[in-house]
């Protein structure tokens, strides 16, 4: 009856359209898909109208064209539309291709395009469509998961902020940013470790300082992306030189095609919420852990109005005031056409996204202009603009006095608002003063504004056939002003009784020029092709801040305004440049055998004249085994077999300018101004190597039904870039106005290896449902083989109040976490005479030999005992001190995966796509503070009730004093210790009982889309309309305590990964779009 009734209703539509377009030829056909099987539904559209029809239930279809019309268009939800020229026909059958990416399809490869069948490279291909499945403000933001060999890990849910990007693991140490370079149309994209100056403005709390350039990919509108081609291994990355090192990123933005114009309009708005909350006291239970604690405590009394926590209700919930949804919204418009000899492609987005927490935001403008045009057969030339303007209020928390650290700790006594409306804060007597979060993120100015810039003009002259010449010329143009006010408040005992202000400028510029010829021929059964070129480039940078305090008031902002005696004014600028020699030459025989070697000579400015100039070489092979004769009986279940061989090298510049030689600066002395050295010149400074190899296979079953590709690789670093450790009194150690940097050299090794698998299948393909999925499966090691330059034969990273918490040592993964191991919670003296001697074990007097055994002081009952693993000769010694910290865990995954799966019923399609890590560790270090129990002020996890508490033994008035009468009443669970002001044992340092698990498995994005049929949206002129629904960040499966287990690189110091001081956690995302074309 169904059947029958959509039968009905088609021939009722083709009736009608028959009427409507009157007397003409009449065109018959029938549409299958790719395996034979009657294809409904299909739109079929006269080319250049809105009049057309679909077929019925077994996939046929009329239509009637009028004098002059002959082209007919085929197009179908999950398949590649198609125009079919319907001239002298009357019966015309059409068979539709799925739309996946065929073996002929030409891909981008550095300098140059090749079909993906003759890629015998590591490389994986992204479309753009696929990007625009997640609502980000940044494009690497939906890379997460989606290409195997790829890491990218959020470095903060603060609206704007980047991913940070890992291709094939961390090459680098100390050698500028460890992230990929980022080509765009041809264009590389400029970030800060090649030039610029950062502004140093912190988060809303004066700390994280933050860059103000980066985030280059903030710049593009995703929309705009055709496809992006990620290169991983060196034989592909070669060509790049220096440049490619950390991998390659080339990104092609979408070009007009011949044609009447085209519009289309995509719309996105999203509701964002943070769904997940820390467990910390309410004022219940601070009361009730204040009341014991004083308790405890000698000289302490409770305070009156926490006596009685059964008066009390819940106080105030510091992360419901901190947290907020947020709407976000996305307009996208583009416009392409032209004629056989021109063609355009112009687009504008405007995107603005509220943060979550408090006082952040982001607003962004883009417009992009893309021209092509043929001015002679052998002659074509073309231009692409980009012009980004963007706007950042800033609430950064990745930082232990960030805006969520704080608002964790505030006690719930302390309310948000007075009575009267103000500002509230902490008035407790006695109490240290913690400023009121909510407050000084709305009162304080931190913004960022950015315009930038970028122009790409080419032109391609063919002087006889397979030789062509390209020359291109590129500028990539970046300002950012940045703004802070931090005005006169009084919140509760805390107070600012001077305000202040700074402005700094910032201008970065980069130009390059390159030029690269292009041979290619095929004589029988061989074919071969040769590039050879060369490019120039130069960037640079410079700014100038002010600053000043006591403003005449809080309205008036500008640093000239402000107290002469306080004003400070600053300048820098720098520039660098790099010239370049490439060539590749690509062979194959009979398309079965293929060879490629690559070479490119680089010489950098940031190298003394004696080793500025390093070559680089690569070479790749493939053998395409399935066209052997011999596979001939396994060609209908393995229809492709490909096996990849490559070796290759790369190096690294990124140090920045100067290094070789020394550098002074001005300083005040009691004579007047002075000069002085900055740093210890190296003239022997020379290049970081890389050497990688590659061997991949890739494999088509079923008729490509299923492929999958499988690369091994093995890449080493050495000679690496990075500071020598010397000792301070040599002047490295200290402030920064006065000290001498050390001299910048080659010191080490790193070895990364892997394996990558990706696997795409389409399960089901029937005529009303299809199936398919996709899996990236990354598996990568990364080990610090060899280090010199540095006494201890290690790296120190990130540290707090001198204790280092990360450290990279021979034989181990980079950035490993550093500490001690807990082994129990002492239970009683005798415990802790029996045992490894902490650092708070208390002295003996001089005269009696008595321990002097203070629980205030000295290592006590309910303290940690923390183990004994090595000493000064490196075996247990009895003593614990620096000797015992030891490995804790690395923050790097053992592997991570992504899976997307598209499911297609009619007109209706559902995206599931999920990802995730796993065996990687987090450093819970806000989760260390809210545990610490070492004042009764802040507030603390709810966890805290369960920890270990003393009694008296005889209940004797000062018991807590003597400890022969100490004993526990309850033992803390997992090894939590005692309450105790001032933490004289130290229980509180970087140790296993703040490492976690960071593993997990994330449902990041689930859209379900309804594409509205051609019959209903053609008679408005609408060729294509997509209603969509979704939400990002659904649900996470993870074991981590805190807000998010993606932690990614750290904004405050490049030695640091994993590491949860406060991050601005992902927030979930409920959207619904609209995709309209005309």
């Amino acid at each position: 009856m169904r059947k029958n009734l959509r039968f009905f209703l088609a021939m009722f539509f083709l009736a009608f359209q028959v009427m409507a377009f009157g007397q003409g030829k009449t065109v018959t056909g029938n549409v299958t898909d790719e395996t034979g099987a009657p294809l409904p539904g299909v739109s079929v559209v006269i080319q250049g109208t809105t009049q057309g029809t679909i077929t019925d239930m077994d996939g046929n279809y009329s239509v009637t064209l009028e004098e002059g019309q002959n082209l007919l268009q085929f197009s179908f939800i999950g398949f590649e539309n198609q125009t079919i020229d319907v001239s002298n026909q009357s019966v015309v059958d059409v068979q539709m291709e799925p739309e996946t990416r065929s073996i002929d399809e030409v891909v981008v490869v550095g300098y140059g395009s090749m079909k993906k069948s003759d890629v015998s490279t590591a490389s994986v291909s992204v479309k753009g469509e696929d990007l625009q499945q997640t609502v980000s403000a940044n494009l690497d933001q939906a890379l997460q998961g989606r290409a195997a060999g790829v890491t990218a890990i959020s470095t903060s849910g603060q609206p704007g902020a980047s991913v940070s990007i890992r291709i094939r693991g961390q090459s680098t140490l100390s050698a500028g940013s460890a992230e990929p370079l980022y080509v765009v149309d041809g264009v590389p994209i400029q970030n800060v470790s090649q030039g610029g100056h950062g502004v140093g403005l912190g988060d809303k709390l004066g700390n994280a300082p933050v860059s103000t350039f980066g985030g280059g990919l903030s710049n593009i509108n995703p929309a705009d992306i055709e496809s992006m081609e990620i290169l991983k291994d060196a034989s592909a990355t070669a060509i790049y030189g220096s440049r490619g090192a950390n991998g390659v990123v080339l990104i092609t933005t979408k070009r007009g095609k011949s044609g009447e114009a085209k519009f289309n309009y995509n719309f996105q708005y999203g509701i964002q919420e943070q769904a997940k909350r820390i467990d910390v006291m309410d004022l219940r239970q601070y009361a009730s852990y204040s009341n014991n604690i004083a308790a405890e405590t000698e000289g302490r009394e409770s305070r009156e109005e926490l006596l009685d926590p059964s008066l009390l209700g819940a106080g105030t919930d510091w992360q419901d005031a901190v947290f907020q949804t947020a709407p976000m919204q996305n307009h996208q418009i583009s416009a392409s056409g032209g004629t056989e000899k021109s063609k355009y492609f112009i687009s504008g987005s405007y995107f603005d996204q509220e943060g979550t927490v408090v006082g952040s935001g982001y607003e962004r403008f883009t417009g992009r202009v893309n021209l092509d045009s043929e001015l002679k057969d052998w002659w074509t030339i073309g231009t692409n603009i980009t012009f980004a303007q963007s706007e950042d209020q800033l609430g950064l928390n990745n930082s232990d006095n960030g805006i969520i650290n704080v608002a964790l700790k505030t006690s719930p006594d302390v309310p948000v608002y007075n009575v009267d409306g103000s500002w509230s804060g902490d008035e407790r007597e006695g109490s240290p003063g913690k400023i009121n979060p909510i407050a000084k993120a709305l009162d304080e100015e931190i913004r960022l504004e950015r315009t930038n810039f970028t122009a790409n003009v080419y032109s391609d002259i063919t002087f006889i056939e397979g030789l062509t010449l390209r020359t291109e010329a590129s500028m990539d143009v970046g300002n950012t002003n940045a703004y802070t006010f931090t005005p006169t408040y009084q919140y509760g005992n805390v107070a600012n009784t001077q305000n202040s202000s700074r402005w700094q400028y910032n201008k970065n510029r980069f130009w390059e020029l390159k030029n690269y010829l292009t041979y290619s021929r095929s004589f029988g059964n061989h074919s071969a092709s040769l590039m050879a070129g060369q490019e120039v480039s130069e960037s640079t940078w410079e700014y100038l801040s002010g600053s000043s305090s006591a403003l005449p008031s809080n309205l008036i902002h500008s640093p000239s305004l402000g107290d002469n005696n306080t004003m400070v004014v600053g300048s820098g600028f720098g520039s660098g440049s790099m010239a370049s020699f490439f060539s590749r030459a690509n062979y194959n025989y009979s398309s079965k055998y293929y060879l490629t070697y690559t070479f490119r000579y680089d010489g950098s400015s940031n190298f003394g004249p004696e080793n500025r100039w390093a070559p680089f070489h690569a070479f790749s092979g493939m053998w395409r085994v399935s066209d052997e004769p011999f596979w001939d009986g396994m060609s209908s279940i393995v229809n492709s077999f490909k096996i990849r061989a490559g070796w290759g090298q790369t190096g690294n510049a990124s140090i920045g300018g100067y290094q070789w030689g020394a550098s002074i600066t001005k300083m005040p002395t009691g004579l007047g101004d002075g000069y002085r050295q900055t740093n210890i010149a190296n003239p022997y400074i020379q290049w970081e190597k890389q050497e990688q190899y590659n061997l991949g296979i890739d494999l088509g079953f079923f008729d490509n039904r299923i492929d999958v590709i499988v690369d091994l690789y093995q890449k080493t670093s050495s000679d690496m870039l990075m500071a020598m450790q010397l000792p301070s009194y040599m002047g490295t150690r200290g402030n920064e106005s006065s000290r001498l940097n050390p001299p910048s050299g080659n010191f080490g090794e790193i070895e990364n290896k892997g394996v990558e698998i990706t696997l795409n299948a389409r399960p089901v393909l029937k005529p009303m449902f299809r199936w398919e999925t996709g899996i990236t499966f990354t598996m990568n090691d990364n080990t610090l083989l060899g280090l010199t330059g540095t006494p201890s034969a290690h790296i120190e990273g990130y540290g707090q109040w001198s204790d280092v918490v990360t450290m990279t040592e021979l034989g181990q993964s980079l950035y490993g976490f550093y500490g001690y191991e807990v082994d129990r919670v002492f239970t009683s003296k005798e415990d802790i005479m029996n045992s490894p001697r902490q650092e708070a074990f208390p002295n003996a007097d001089p005269e009696t030999g008595d321990l002097n055994w203070d629980r205030a002081t000295t290592t006590w009952v309910g303290d940690l005992k923390f183990k004994d693993l090595s000493g000064p000769n490196g075996k247990p010694d009895g003593v614990i001190d620096a000797h015992d910290k030891t490995f804790l865990g690395s923050p790097w995954p053992t592997f991570s995966f992504g899976w997307n799966n598209t499911f297609r019923y009619k007109n209706v399609e559902l995206t599931v796509f999920m990802n995730g890590n796993y065996g990687n560790k987090v450093l819970n270090y806000i989760g260390r503070s809210l545990s610490g129990m070492d004042n009764m002020w802040d507030n603390q996890l709810a966890e805290v009730t369960d920890r270990t508490i003393l009694g008296p033994i005889n209940d004797v008035e000062g018991w807590y004093n003597d400890i022969d009468n100490v004993q526990i009443v309850q033992m803390g669970k997992d090894n939590m210790p005692r309450a105790i002001a001032g933490d004289p044992n130290d229980n509180m340092r970087i140790s296993d009982r703040y490492i976690e698990d960071g593993s997990y498995l994330r449902f990041k994005n689930i859209s379900l889309a309804y594409y509205v049929p051609n019959r209903l949206t053609s008679r408005w002129g609408i060729n294509n309309l997509k209603l969509s629904a979704g939400v990002q960040n659904l649900y996470t499966i993870t074991k981590y305590s805190g807000f998010d287990p993606e932690i990614g690189a750290s904004q405050t110091s490049q030695n640091v990964y994993g590491l949860d001081n406060g991050r601005y956690p992902a927030p979930r995302i409920y959207t619904v779009g609209l995709n309209v074309s005309f």
